[in-house]
């Protein structure tokens, strides 16, 4: 009996040994994890091993396994806003005793990067030494980047990794794409293959042009010759496309071409793929006021809201009061932006922190805290507003919906935008105005000449980037133009963004110039600057009774020998009146 009494403790004794073997409890003197190593303007994908996308459930589970020193694997997670997710490294396919860490960045960004902070982190929430982020809730629509190391970046072993979706559908939502009616398929992708060469060409700038723009660019014969032969050499080619060449270059070409566009204006936010989308690549949003808010101002309850709410859908979650909101962002400043879609006639208010490419914020229904867009690292995300029928491109009053007119066509691209000008009657239309006293906030009107409102969609920017040299000591100089379209008749405002490099600016005479001919001298051979830089600029010296739609000129003459330089980009924005 008690060498009986004796095993079963023994048994008891080993099987306590055996247990302390996969003990889980942690030491206390682990030191810290060691990170991705992403410093600097270094993305934290540059330095992982990308190992391609990661699904929902154990049947899209993933594995890799470390065998050297400072490995970091990196797998590409997409989600919709709202989902709540759980990653872990789990039990079973990863080695005993593996001490590994988990990460998520992201979203990715427009430049194509996650970051170097992480979003979420991980070291020892799951099985034994392993990670698990357990409901993490993903705010923002979007590709993250979901990261697995080791603690001390010396661990050896497999793991496997799996990704849980606790929200009910986590996949991203369905994107609506262009659906062409009219237009053959095989000469839609024609053109749309085109657009895509275009946006990934690393030779040609298309960075002041939408994809609309695109789309105009590639709808010409030229593009379209091989699928328009191969088509019609089909037994059972369509006759409405193949009846010669030039009747389909001259009629139905044009016509798919204003198909795709209006198609993919459906399912286009009208503000852009990015923040900067509204200066740079402007379509159907007006600029209207722009204020820099700091916590010296007198804000009304609204405002304070919307400053608070912006802060908080970036990294600053915790945000609660409006000295915390101002406390929170990049030097105590935040920019609100009073906009205004033409297409619907409708106003927005933008409230961002750390304006240019670092750009956070949102985009609110105007005169409340409902936000319609989201701006994550510049990009718009989450846009409940695409275009309207109004400021769509079209060449006659035939290619507008409804009742809406083809208003200032510009002769030179054959151009203009469908306006419904009955809906300019509004009782501020026409009333008196000033630069103290502007046209009312949220009526969709602009101060015309500063004496008269005039509706909003009277005003458009025109942007170019020509990199132009500038000869050096030609009395012709040179020449950078823009085609101005969409406008009323007269131009009664014109502001000027230039940038130009010149070895001695001192050299130069620079002017505008307007479809008519007027020239209005901006810079004259000015001492001590080392490059000519306008934002905003007021163009002052056309007489307002000359024609806003056409060709506008940027001259650069160069005076003198010895230098030279280059139109490096310039936008007008151009305020316009019924004459």
């Amino acid at each position: 009996m008690l060498k009986r009494s004796f095993l079963f403790v023994s048994l008891i004794s080993l099987i306590a040994a055996c247990s302390s073997t996969v003990d889980t409890t942690e030491s206390s003197d682990k030191g810290e994890p060691v990170a991705p190593p992403a410093d600097g303007k270094m993305d934290v994908a540059e330095r992982i091993i990308d190992k391609g996308e990661l699904g929902f459930g154990p049947e899209n589970a993933v594995s890799a396994a470390f065998d050297e020193d400072l490995q970091f694997y990196g797998w590409h997670l997409h989600v919709r806003a709202g989902a709540s997710v759980t990653l872990e490294v789990t039990q079973k396919g990863s080695s005993r005793n593996l001490d590994t860490t988990l990460y998520v960045y992201g979203p990715k960004t427009s430049s194509g990067g996650y970051g170097t902070t992480a979003l979420g982190f991980d070291d020892d929430t799951g099985w034994g030494r392993l990670s698990r982020i357990t409901e993490h809730s993903f705010h923002v629509a979007g590709e993250y980047l979901v990261v697995v190391g080791t603690y001390d970046g010396r661990g050896r072993g497999n793991f496997r990794l799996q990704a849980t979706c606790l929200s009910g559908d986590c996949s991203p939502e369905a994107k609506p794409e262009p659906v062409v009616t009219d237009c053959h398929a095989d000469i839609a992708n024609a053109i749309l293959a085109c657009v895509e060469a275009k946006e990934n060409s690393s030779t040609e700038d298309v960075s002041t042009m939408t994809r609309q723009d695109l789309i105009e660019a590639c709808t010409t014969p030229e593009q379209v010759a091989s699928a328009w032969e191969k088509l019609c050499a089909q037994s059972s080619a369509p006759s409405d496309v193949c009846a010669s060449f030039e009747e389909f270059s001259s009629s139905y070409l044009p016509a798919c071409g204003r198909e795709l566009i209006d198609k993919t204006l459906d399912t286009t936010c009208v503000f852009g793929t990015t923040y900067p989308d509204i200066w740079n690549r402007p379509g159907a949003v007006v600029v209207l006021e722009q204020r820099v808010l700091s916590q010296s101002d007198v804000l009304s309850p609204l405002e304070q809201q919307q400053v608070i709410a912006a802060v908080k859908s970036s990294a600053h979650s915790e945000v609660s009061s409006i000295d915390e909101a101002f406390a929170a962002a990049d030097g105590g400043i935040v920019y609100q932006t009073q906009l205004w879609d033409a297409s619907h006639r409708k106003p927005y208010t933008s409230v961002e922190l750390g304006a240019g490419d670092n750009s956070f914020g949102l985009i609110f229904d105007f005169g409340t805290v409902q936000p319609v867009a989201t701006i994550n690292d510049s990009d718009i995300l989450e846009c409940k507003v695409f275009w309207g029928s109004e400021m769509r491109p079209c060449k006659q009053d035939e290619h507008c919906a409804g009742e809406l007119s083809c208003t200032g066509v510009a002769e030179e691209l054959e151009k203009g935008r469908c306006i419904d000008t009955s809906k300019d009657e509004h009782p501020v239309n026409g009333t008196e105005c000033s630069d103290q006293e502007p046209c009312p906030e949220g009526t969709g009107f602009v101060c015309a000449g500063g004496f008269m409102c005039n509706p909003a969609w009277m005003r458009g920017r025109f942007v170019s980037r020509p990199n132009l040299p500038i000869p050096d000591a030609n009395p012709n100089g040179a020449d950078a133009t823009i085609v101005a379209y969409g406008l009323t008749t007269v131009s009664t405002d014109v502001a000027l963004d230039l940038h130009i490099t010149h070895e001695r600016p001192s050299d130069l005479v620079v002017s505008v110039i307007n479809p008519e001919g007027t020239e209005v001298v901006v810079f004259d051979k000015k001492q001590g600057v080392n490059e000519i830089f306008f934002d905003s600029l007021p163009v002052e010296g056309f007489p307002g009774d000359e024609s806003a739609n056409g060709v506008w000129t940027v001259r650069a003459v160069d005076t003198k020998t010895g230098s030279t330089g280059i139109i490096r980009s310039f936008s007008l924005t151009i305020t316009s009146r019924w004459d």
